[in-house]
Order: structure tokens, then sequence, then C-alpha cells
């Protein structure tokens, strides 16, 4: 049980996300999600502790998003039965990097200097949007967002450097 618990909290936000990738809407994935949580306390008793938690844990998650779009089928933003078996292999084989892809974007983002931490942080932490902050700058909303397209892509190329370099 103890362990059970340590493995679902050190991977609760992985699973979420990879929840997340398979549904078109936040809200939906919450949901899903809190099912998903449920059943796999329910489950506790088929995972083997040698088996990756986290791969265990997808597979429960895939099934219960396939169950919540057929039951929600009358949705018009449905997506059909490959696109979710390849989006999920896709975002599944993606999770055993996300650590290290984290770790390398809090480096990446401290390597920026102090206004663009700035600007990243009121434009994604804060939730603010880029009009509103050229208006509190008194710059237009054109060139903020060239600018954040200018650091997005600059974290890209760090991020990118950062996870090959750590491979060889």
């Amino acid at each position: 049980m103890e362990r059970f618990v340590a493995e679902f909290a050190r991977h609760r936000d992985p699973l979420f996300a990879y929840v997340y990738s398979l549904l078109p809407r936040r809200q939906d994935a919450e949901d899903v999600f809190q099912r998903v949580s449920v059943v796999l306390w329910q489950k506790i008793g088929t995972w083997d502790a040698g088996v990756d938690f986290l791969s265990w844990a997808c597979g429960v998650a895939f099934y219960e998003v396939k169950n919540f779009l057929r039951v929600s089928g009358r949705d018009r933003l449905r997506f059909g039965d490959a696109l979710l078996e390849r989006l999920a292999q896709e975002r599944a084989a993606t999770l055993a990097t996300r650590d290290e892809r984290v770790a390398a974007l809090d480096g990446c983002l401290r390597a920026l200097d102090a206004a663009e931490r700035e600007l990243v942080r009121r434009a994604y932490g804060d939730d603010v949007s880029v009009r509103a902050l050229a208006g509190e700058s008194g710059k237009a909303a054109q060139t903020l967002y060239n600018r954040l397209n200018q650091i997005r892509r600059k974290l890209f190329e760090c991020v990118s450097f950062k996870t090959s370099e750590a491979r060889t």
C-alpha cells in the first residue's frame, strides 16, 4: 500500500498530462483523471510492484479515456479510435523523458535574463493575457507576441540541446 501511494504521488502530474493529451478539454481531462484515480485504487491488488507504475497507470487511463469518449460520443469533438491509440502510444513514449525535459526547462528558464523570465512568468504563470501585459507596459501587443515567440524558440533550442547532451 505504501509503495502504491508513493508511486501514485510521484506520477500524478505525468499521469494527468497523459490523460489531458488524449482529451480536447481540460474539464473532461480532470473528470476522467478523477475516475482513473478511483479505478487505480480499486485495482491496487492487480498492480505488481515490479512493473513500472506509470506504464500500468497509463494503460488503465487509456481505457478510461476510451470509455469516456464512447459515453460522450454525441460530442462533435471526438477522436477516432485509431487516432486515440496513436496519441496514447506517442504520449506514453514521451512520459519516460518528461522529468529530464522539465529539469532542462528549469535550467533554461534560469538562464534567461530577468526581463525575459518576468515576461514568461507573467504571460504563462500568472495567466495574464498578452493584451493586458501590453496595456501595463505601454508596448504594442504584437511586440510582446513577437518577444514571447523569440523566448519560446530560445527555450526550445536550449531544452533540445540539454536533453540531447544528457543522452550522449
